[in-house]
C-alpha cells in the first residue's frame, strides 16, 4: 500500500515538472531601448527609453525547435513608463507627458495575440522573422496592432526588433502645440516607433 502511494505521488510530481517544463519564459533585462520619432513645423524630435518591462514566454517544444506557423503558447505583456520617455529637453518632455496624460495613465502596455514564424532559422543564431499581432495601450485607449519583428536568439537571451508607426489621434491624444515666444510649433500626428527589446530565460523550474 505504501509503494502504491509513493508511485502516485511519484507520478503527480513528475507530471507536474513536466507541465512546468513545456513553457518556455524570457523575462526583461537591461540592453533595451525604445525610440519615439516625429515631425513637427519646427524640427523632427525624437524621445527614447531604456525601460521596457514585461515577459515574453512560449512552448518549450517551439524554445528548442522553432518551426514556421504559429508560435504555440506565444504570449507577451510589456510596459513602458510614460515619464521614462525623454528627448534631453525637459520643457519638451513636459508637454509630452501632459499631451499623454501621465497622470492618468502612467504606462504605455501591450499585450500580444498571435505570433507566426515566417521561415525557420538555419542555424541557433539566425534572425527569425515573425508576423505579430497584438493591442497597444497608449493614454487608456487599446488599439489592435500589427506588425513584423525580429528575434535573434544570443544565449538565453532573446532579442526582439520591432518598427511601427501610431497616430496620437488613434489614441485620443492631441498632438501638442505649444506656444512659445516664436510662435505656435504644430507636431506631426504620425510617430515612428522603434524598439529593442532584451530578454532572458528565467531559471528552469
Amino acid at each position: 500500500m505504501k509503494l502504491r502511494r509513493s508511485l502516485f505521488f511519484l507520478t503527480l510530481t513528475l507530471a507536474a515538472a513536466s507541465a512546468f517544463a513545456q513553457t518556455a519564459k524570457y523575462s526583461a533585462a537591461p540592453g533595451s531601448k525604445l525610440k519615439m520619432d516625429g515631425t513637427s513645423t519646427v524640427h523632427d524630435w525624437t524621445v527614447e527609453s531604456a525601460l521596457i518591462g514585461g515577459t515574453l514566454e512560449w512552448d518549450a517544444a517551439f524554445d528548442a525547435a522553432p518551426k514556421p506557423g504559429k508560435a504555440a503558447g506565444a504570449k507577451v505583456a510589456s510596459v513602458i513608463p510614460v515619464r521614462s520617455l525623454k528627448s534631453g529637453k525637459s520643457s519638451m518632455d513636459a508637454v509630452m507627458q501632459d499631451a499623454m496624460g501621465a497622470e492618468k495613465n502612467p504606462k504605455i502596455s501591450y499585450q500580444l495575440t498571435e505570433l507566426t514564424l515566417k521561415e525557420a532559422p538555419k542555424a541557433a543564431g539566425d534572425a527569425m522573422q515573425f508576423e505579430s499581432k497584438g493591442d497597444i495601450t497608449v493614454a487608456g485607449v487599446t488599439k489592435p496592432l500589427a506588425m513584423p519583428v525580429t528575434i535573434t536568439r544570443d544565449g538565453d537571451k532573446l532579442k526582439i526588433h520591432g518598427a511601427t508607426t501610431l497616430k496620437m489621434t488613434d489614441h485620443g491624444i492631441t498632438p501638442p502645440a505649444p506656444a512659445l515666444g516664436l510662435g505656435l510649433i504644430k507636431t506631426g500626428d504620425e510617430v515612428k516607433i522603434t524598439f529593442d527589446w532584451v530578454t532572458k530565460k528565467a531559471d528552469a523550474k
